[in-house]
């Protein structure tokens, strides 16, 4: 009799929904300013997909478990005291999985043009998040912020235990999210200074950045136009460049890169579905392929290789 795998819980998220072991709860703080609160206890793997009903600039504040984002070739992985934020335009669909050991989050989500007068209002003229905000209808994007402080997590914290009740209630949910948004909009200030406080890097550090920051984010590599604001160059010197100097599209060096660490991997004993994990692939069968174009044989050849030499080497 031939097993099937069993089939995989798909559900569309619910802005707002109180089932067992789930609470979502979404606040409108003021005009184009939305609190959306979500907590889960844990459980069997579930994969969510949302579609935008808005054009949407949102900050995600994580405090327990991660999850697991794929938005339109966007794929990013939460951890507990991340900070991300993110665009998407109407009708943009995004999914995402939830760690089975629970999740806690509040994400304030608004108006590209709430968010802009915002950040004109106290003085951010520049910086990625003045970018991401100006884009926001046009492109979906993401970007990793300034993690959460003890400050900021007592403050995300508080928000789920609050024993206020009523419009007392809404104002503090509302101070806290301010809060947390001074912090972000204080640590982005911070970067700017350090960064015009640097000497002007020649084209080739930035170049060496670019592969440096790559390097180090294999799993979650950022798009060409946010790597090229890291590096502090255009998109295009960046993609000429990078060619130039590396022998190689910037895409095509990620994918040789976490075919690289693949092996690597492999040969200290991970599993494939590990190691197709690492490498930033959704499945193993994905990563299996990319595999196999790049070396001629599967992931688990090598790791029948790997332990048909166990024997031998605690011989």
């Amino acid at each position: 009799m031939t097993r099937h795998a069993p089939r995989e819980d798909r559900r569309d998220w619910q802005i707002t929904s109180s089932a067992t072991g789930q609470h979502v709860e979404t606040l409108q703080l003021r005009p184009g300013m939305t609190l959306v609160k979500s907590e889960f206890d844990g459980g069997p793997d579930c994969l969510f997909h949302f579609v935008e009903p808005d054009d949407v600039f949102g900050i995600g504040f994580h405090i327990k478990g991660g999850s697991r984002f794929d938005m339109d070739r966007c794929r990013f992985d939460t951890h507990p005291l991340d900070v991300w934020a993110g665009t998407a335009p109407r009708s943009s669909a995004s999914s995402f999985r939830l760690s089975r050991h629970g999740f806690r989050t509040v994400s304030l989500r608004f108006d590209p043009d709430v968010i802009q007068e915002l950040l004109q209002q106290y003085g951010r003229e520049r910086g990625a998040l003045v970018d991401m905000a100006r884009l926001a209808r046009e492109e979906v994007a993401v970007a990793r912020l300034s993690s959460l402080d003890p400050a900021a997590a007592r403050l995300v914290e508080a928000m789920f235990v609050t024993r206020y009740t009523g419009n007392v209630r809404l104002l503090f949910l509302e101070s806290c999210a301010l809060g947390l948004l001074a912090a972000q909009f204080d640590a982005t200030t911070l970067n700017q200074r350090r960064t015009a406080a640097a000497p002007e890097r020649s084209l080739a550090q930035k170049l060496q950045a670019a592969r440096d920051h790559l390097d180090e984010n294999l799993a979650e590599p950022p798009t060409i136009r946010a790597l090229a604001r890291i590096v502090g160059t255009n998109e295009f010197t960046l993609k000429r460049g990078f060619k130039e100097a590396f022998g190689s599209t910037i895409f095509g060096y990620v994918r040789q890169r976490r075919m690289e660490r693949a092996v690597a991997d492999l040969h200290d004993g991970r599993s494939v579905n590990e190691t197709a994990l690492c490498a930033g692939y959704e499945s193993p069968r994905s990563f299996a392929d990319a595999f196999r174009r790049h070396f001629g044989v599967l992931p688990s050849a090598v790791t029948r290789r790997v332990r048909a030499q166990i024997p031998a080497r605690r011989s």
